[in-house]
């Protein structure tokens, strides 16, 4: 379900379960302005569409609520906990499926009991697989490799070759890829494919990645790793990058096996250690000291904490808003 079908079968639902007129307009506020006409009386907010909004989300909408005091938040589904943070950030939020939440000076509207609509997802897209998010990675590092040939991006993201033309169809079906010409692609809403992208690894890749938890005997940001092997992540790889955050939480991206780990660099097993480490997936240039600044940028968002996400946001401002 994209942006515009969201809104419209929000509006569509609202409509049909309570007797009030509901007007959204695109614009250049957002994506765009709500007028509910609620008891005589007009509310008006500007909206933030999302397919799914999911935890790592909200921090970004608390900063957002500081310059849009008038926010609403329109999303095919919500979860449960997320809704719940939104009700005591007090920010309305609308369902596609027509649950509302507004509470306004003298108005309160609370609606959370229409079923869930479909997914936009959909069965069998292959865009949002574990393999398929390893693509995705590359093609938003470098918007351009899409139109190169299959067997390029197949090698750059280090998935066979057949997983391509899939993913490649998934992102047509979820509206992030239009077709120009035979063999080229223009992009559509990358800034929401990175958002999406965030949630999905959170959830369907990062799991499968982890290598085990470790107790860090001694933090240096001028470590010497195996060169393209192991490489920093989340925390200190933004206080590397930006020289802004003290580390508390790290974590390593690495193909070296847990007895090299503790050999080479001293960590030792712990299950309520630090460090936490993770199957490099990527092909790691050997004279970075970091992971990818897009990797960096979603640990510190899913992480989250006030100065995580100041210095996320000037990793996204330098290094990734150019190239979306």
């Amino acid at each position: 379900m994209k942006e515009l079908e969201v809104i419209q079968t929000a509006i569509q639902n609202i409509t049909n379960n309570l007797n009030i007129q509901v007007h959204w307009q695109p614009g250049n506020t957002l994506d765009g302005t709500i007028e509910i006409q609620w008891e005589g009386k007009m509310l008006k907010f500007h909206t933030e569409i999302k397919q799914e909004l999911r935890m790592h989300q909200l921090n970004q909408l608390v900063e957002l609520k500081q310059t849009q005091p008038n926010l609403m938040v329109v999303a095919q589904h919500i979860y449960a906990k997320e809704k719940e943070q939104l009700r005591k950030m007090n920010i309305p939020y609308l369902e596609a499926n027509g649950n509302i939440y507004i509470k306004d000076k003298n108005i309160w509207i609370w609606i959370d009991n229409n079923k869930t609509t479909l997914s936009s997802k959909g069965k069998g897209n292959r865009a949002f697989t574990k393999t398929g998010l390893k693509v995705l990675f590359q093609l938003l590092l470098n918007k351009e490799l899409v139109n190169q040939p299959h067997r390029e991006i197949a090698k750059v993201a280090a998935v066979g070759l057949g997983n391509i033309p899939q993913i490649i169809n998934g992102l047509k079906e979820t509206g992030y890829l239009q077709k120009l010409d035979k063999n080229t692609y223009l992009w559509s809403n990358r800034g929401q494919l990175l958002d999406r992208w965030i949630t999905e690894y959170n959830t369907t890749l990062k799991p499968q990645l982890q290598k085990g938890t470790y107790k860090l005997k001694d933090y240096n940001t001028k470590q010497i790793f195996k060169p393209g092997k192991t490489v920093w992540g989340g925390e200190p790889a933004a206080d590397i990058l930006t020289n802004y955050l003290r580390p508390e939480k790290f974590i390593l991206y690495t193909t070296e096996s847990q007895i090299d780990l503790m050999k080479n660099y001293k960590l030792v097993p712990n299950p309520t250690g630090e460090l936490r480490a993770y199957e490099l997936f990527w092909n790691q240039d050997p004279k970075e000291l970091t992971a990818p600044p897009l990797l960096i940028y979603a640990d510190l968002i899913l992480e989250g904490g006030k100065r995580n996400n100041e210095t996320a946001q000037l990793i996204f401002n330098e290094h990734i808003k150019p190239n979306l």
